[in-house]
């Protein structure tokens, strides 16, 4: 039946190009959507790396100061004032200077690890006091934060925390002492940590290494992690600052609300993109179902000839149908040709496992398609008489 099949797709090939095309269009575009889908779910369900409740973030800017508020030591003790006015809080649990680069900020630093025999890494660098590690509440799987008393206060060695990605690709070129030595700079590693989302919890893990480095007296950011809700405190902690110093102007974010903000501009183009591409598979289907129900249409007489010669209902609705599968097979090796090329050109940061849990799911998804576009056409093959066939001859 399949030979015999495959001789009558044939012998309409022009008419029964579109729907291959259909289908393999439908494969590719479901393909891309599906490996992309993939990717975001399985960063999104890795645990973040950090710990985002009630952690409010202060921005002070000093433009309005006085000119002599703004020399180095006037400026120092401001920010003493500020800090011991909001550890003397009630809700306040933590609190630190930090970085702008911060995790979910839209602000990040790139470097480079000149390793032996020329080999060339790049990571994403974080700063943070060894009070903001604390206060971040990093997810360790080997060693742990570092201590103020663990600090190196110098250029040339610095101490280090690095993800377990970063951490696989320098392991080699670790020194027994635990170190990686960069020309003059070493970076002692005392902690490793699983995952440390930067910018999303759906974009891809970067290489990260955060440097613990004492604090400065700059404090244009600060991050307070509160026993309840920092909202509720807002109020009372923002006056507490101004106390410090009036002319201080403040600004006030939530690293919760930040992450989510960042979450939400992740997850919006993927929804653009699935309404897209949903919106071309029904048409595709359509475009199918119609394609289908005019070739049966049109095949009345043979269909009725067959029927007058004794086939069954159920040997024109397995003939009908089987032409549609082996169309949707034609139709899947054509689109798979085309999507093979996404993996081996590299198009997508995607790993094979992606890339195959994509072309899975696709595969599933336009064979559901082809099967409810074929199955009522062929049931309605199964209703011509052999009268009504006469009829359209």
């Amino acid at each position: 039946m399949i030979f015999h099949s495959l001789k009558l797709l044939w012998a309409r090939k022009n008419k029964n190009i579109l729907m291959v095309l259909e289908i393999s269009f439908s494969f590719v575009i479901l393909f891309l959507l599906f490996s992309s889908l993939y990717n975001k779910f399985i960063n999104a369900s890795h645990v973040t790396g950090t710990d985002t409740n009630n952690v409010m973030i202060v921005y002070l800017e000093k433009d309005y100061l006085l000119d002599n508020e703004k020399e180095t030591e006037n400026l120092k003790e401001i920010y003493t004032t500020i800090k011991s006015n909001i550890k003397s809080h009630s809700n306040v649990l933590k609190f630190s200077e930090i970085d702008y680069s911060h995790p979910y900020s839209s602000s990040w630093n790139i470097n480079n690890l000149e390793l032996d025999s020329g080999i060339n890494q790049g990571y994403t660098v974080q700063y943070l006091t060894p009070n903001a590690v604390d206060l971040l509440d990093l997810h360790y799987i080997e060693g742990g934060k570092v201590t103020k008393d663990q600090l190196t206060h110098n250029d040339k060695r610095k101490s280090v925390i690095v993800n377990k990605q970063l951490y696989d690709k320098i392991s080699k070129y670790i020194t027994p002492d635990n170190e990686i030595i960069d020309g003059e700079t070493r970076y002692k590693i005392y902690g490793i940590v699983d995952y440390y989302n930067h910018q999303s919890d759906f974009e891809d893990q970067k290489d990260v290494m955060v440097i613990v480095d004492k604090p400065t007296n700059s404090c244009s950011r600060l991050a307070i992690k509160t026993i309840d809700d920092p909202r509720k405190s807002e109020a009372e902690i923002v006056s507490l600052i101004e106390k410090a110093n009036p002319r201080l102007k403040i600004s006030i974010d939530y690293l919760d609300s930040m992450r989510d903000n960042k979450n939400k501009s992740e997850i919006l183009p993927l929804f653009l993109m699935a309404f897209v591409a949903l919106f071309l598979v029904i048409n595709i289907a359509l475009g199918l179902y119609g394609v289908l129900w005019y070739n049966i249409n049109k095949r009345k007489g043979e269909i009725g000839i067959r029927r007058a010669m004794g086939a069954s209902t159920q040997d024109i609705f397995k003939q009908i149908f089987s032409e549609v599968l082996l169309l949707f097979i034609i139709g899947i090796f054509l689109g798979s040709s085309i999507a093979i090329q996404f993996p081996i050109l590299g198009a997508f940061n995607f790993s094979n496992t992606e890339y195959f849990m994509g072309a899975l799911l696709s595969l599933g998804f336009v064979l559901l398609i082809t099967i409810a576009c074929g199955y009522y056409p062929s049931k309605l093959a199964t209703k011509i008489t052999p009268l009504e066939a006469l009829h359209e001859l």
